[in-house]
């Protein structure tokens, strides 16, 4: 049992490394964004490429923080009936969720994601747009990266809430 608390702490550690980062990211983001809006408005200047990156960037912090917010309990869900509810409840909600939900749609998100990554690898795709940013398949590969850490989220997760170390919000 202690392998798997040591795990649980890994997985903690690196899920909010991967936040942090797509939280700095954020501040990147807003540096791009403006720098553009001020390259094509005051300068009449305006770059394929900046555009792609802020387009990029944008998807990347979305991808990165998808385990981050499940982690934090951030995710959409109907609180209707779960916010008023008992932990035991919550806690049976969230299990089923997991096993039947969440962890499919990660096989199918890895399954398919990988294929559509490695296909542009090797194609060495690139933007569509002329002077576009090349290596798109970085971008791809972070679809199937978001499948790994969330996995790994869920896991720790259903970990947590059977040793009774969950935090229901």
């Amino acid at each position: 049992m202690k392998i798997l608390k040591l795990v649980s702490k890994k997985a903690d550690s690196l899920i909010e490394l991967i936040g942090k980062v797509s939280s700095i990211l954020i501040f990147f983001l807003i540096l791009i964004i403006t720098l553009s809006v001020i390259l094509r408005y005051f300068f009449s200047i305006g770059y394929v490429w900046l555009q792609d990156l802020y387009i990029w960037m944008h998807a990347s912090i979305i991808l990165l923080g998808v385990s981050f917010t499940l982690k934090h309990n951030g995710h959409v869900r109907i609180d209707l009936f779960y916010r008023n509810a008992s932990d035991r409840y919550k806690n049976i909600v969230n299990i089923f969720g997991h096993i039947f939900l969440t962890l499919p749609f990660c096989a199918l998100l890895i399954n398919y994601s990988y294929d559509y990554f490695y296909r542009s690898y090797l194609l060495s795709e690139s933007s569509k747009e002329t002077g576009g940013l090349p290596a798109i398949y970085i971008l791809k590969f972070l679809i199937f990266f978001m499948g790994v850490t969330l996995i790994i989220q869920v896991l720790n997760n259903i970990y947590k809430i059977i040793k009774g170390e969950n935090g229901n919000n």
